[in-house]
């Protein structure tokens, strides 16, 4: 049984996965083949495309097409019945307005799968609600029996989250959160106000805010608690912008207001994800918990949320955003149909990638200077320990907006200077946004304080005082890093590649980011590699075997 999953046709990040018999096959967000970041409600056809190819089929083969999304006519009069409750005609009409929009966006996407199957119009589609897509993405892919399930994100249908639990193979919602709840609003409004690109760079204020410092009576304001539960207060946006606005423009200088804005936003959120995680475990008892939805993407949150004392292990979705309703859509149609849960997300590569025969016909046809190395894991570690920047594309592309040692940029974690060095020369980008380490999942223990495996990079930690010289330049200001543990086995070349950089160096680690420019989705393919190698300032750019330098 094939079982295609794709996100709806308004989501933010569109993405399609294809799992056969339960087992994931492929998973890929369409921003990396249109090249457009996010590609904001655009149908996923190249991203299924890939799946269909890599699952060796078309789409005539695909038994069930699942969508992370309510279906328009249910959601559509749902609300309608609960607006009349109200007597707001403005509203119902509203409402109405809303299905029929969406009603003929989904029209447009069968159209535009068309060319994939002319029949697709005339093909069932299954919807599952976009917050139980988010859970099932979490929980059906875990590993877990039993689990708690925390979703959260901007918005989806009208709801912003939702407290569930997991259970063999059933779901049971104990609580939805409602809109005017939204975490992910909340984020989103902040990072307006402070001159980002609202659904884009939420990611900033978190980094943003180890330079400030909470200002009480703006989260007195907006933070309330009830019943063990997070509120946030009524018109807190009109509140934040008429005391803070107006938008800080994007040139203008970055002051201690809003650099306090940012710690305020972040702990508001860090807090109200802890109340949450509180509130579902005296209702459940659970030790094990599943995050998901767009919000889950901050890793401050997480770990204060890991380290809770009823908190024994963790599963965060690697795609938390809006990408994860394709996945999950289609493991709950999946567990629907009598599907047992039987896989495990192990790790994100499930992408496409490209043999040696592949880059060899780009680097022919681009005239690039290259060099075959077998040993190229040496190779580029010493290239790194030498303190130049490395382009490093290996294997399937990740799923999910973290860069994991397969689309990656590597520098050295300790070298002085270099955090700046990437920041300005490759990157693109301000100079206090920090840098992640990647390290030997043996010995990153001995490297950071209240360790936990963290394979998707959705952690952080307190690097250990005596090991803080190692990781300098992998490091935020208040001694934290956004770790990624690598595993032998889920990854044996990147792993092979900081072993041997540990060998010249004493340091298991390596500096990593994504392999982009700013504003630009990870690269995909070899020639966006070669693209982005030549119009920034790498050094080296290794394409599997291949070293290519720059004169």
């Amino acid at each position: 049984m094939y079982i295609l999953g794709i996100t709806a046709p308004i989501s933010w990040n569109s993405a399609a996965c294809i799992i056969k018999d339960g087992e994931l096959i492929a998973a890929a967000e369409e921003e990396r083949f249109t090249r457009i970041k996010h590609a904001p409600r655009i149908p996923p056809i190249r991203a299924t495309k890939y799946c269909l190819r890599e699952a060796g089929i078309d789409m005539s083969k695909i038994n069930h097409i699942a969508v992370g999304f309510s279906s328009p006519l249910v959601y559509g009069l749902k609300n309608i019945v609960d607006e009349t409750k109200e007597f707001n005609f403005n509203r119902i009409i509203q409402q109405i307005g809303s299905v029929l929009e969406y009603k003929i966006i989904m029209y447009k996407l069968k159209v535009a799968f068309k060319e994939l199957d002319p029949d697709i119009i005339h093909k069932k589609f299954t919807f599952i609600s976009h917050h139980m897509s988010h859970a099932a993405s979490a929980f059906r892919v875990s590993g877990f029996d039993e689990a708690n399930v925390i979703t959260l994100d901007g918005s989806g249908e009208d709801d912003s989250g939702m407290l569930a639990v997991g259970v063999d193979q059933d779901i049971h919602v104990l609580n939805k959160i409602k809109l005017k709840n939204s975490l992910g609003a909340l984020y989103s409004n902040a990072t307006d106000l402070l001159g980002f690109i609202r659904h884009s760079q939420e990611g900033k204020i978190m980094g943003l805010a180890a330079y400030g410092k909470i200002i009480p009576e703006l989260e007195d304001f907006i933070l309330k608690e009830k019943d063990g539960m997070y509120y946030l207060k009524k018109w807190y946006d009109k509140y934040l912008w008429k005391k803070f606005g107006p938008r800080r423009k994007e040139n203008e200088e970055l002051t201690q207001v809003h650099k306090d804005i940012a710690c305020t936003v972040q702990d508001i959120v860090e807090k109200a994800g802890m109340m949450a995680a509180k509130k579902l475990n005296s209702e459940s008892k659970f030790s094990n918990l599943c995050l998901s939805g767009g919000v889950v993407l901050n890793c401050d949150m997480n770990a204060k949320i890991l380290n809770l004392p009823f908190v024994k292990d963790i599963f965060i979705q690697p795609a938390a955003h809006d990408a994860s309703s394709a996945l999950g859509a289609a493991y709950e149609v999946y567990a629907k149909l009598g599907g047992k849960n039987k896989f495990k997300m192990s790790h994100a590569y499930w992408g496409p990638q490209y043999s040696n025969e592949d880059i060899l016909q780009v680097l022919e046809e681009s005239k690039a200077k290259y060099t075959y190395y077998e040993n190229v894991e040496e190779q580029t570690a010493r290239l790194i320990a030498d303190g130049n920047i490395i382009g490093w594309f290996q294997g399937r592309m990740e799923w999910g907006p973290r860069a994991l040692g397969n689309r990656s940029i590597l520098a050295h974690p300790a070298k002085d200077g270099m955090k700046d060095k990437v920041n300005r020369e490759v990157k693109h980008r301000e100079m206090w946004r920090p840098f992640a380490p990647s390290i030997l999942e043996e010995d990153a223990s001995q490297y950071v304080e209240n360790y936990h495996p963290s394979p998707f990079m959705l952690l952080t930690f307190t690097v250990k005082p005596e090991m803080r010289k190692y990781l300098s330049q992998a490091m935020h200001v208040d001694n934290t890093v956004r770790l990624q543990t690598v595993n032998k086995e889920t990854n044996p070349r990147f792993h092979e590649l900081i072993t041997q950089f540990k060998k010249i160096t004493n340091v298991s680690g390596l500096l990593n980011t994504s392999f982009n420019d700013r504003g630009e989705p990870l690269v995909e393919s070899p020639k966006d590699a070669l693209r982005t190698f030549y119009s920034t300032g790498l050094d080296y750019l290794v394409l599997g075997n291949y070293i290519i330098e720059k004169k």
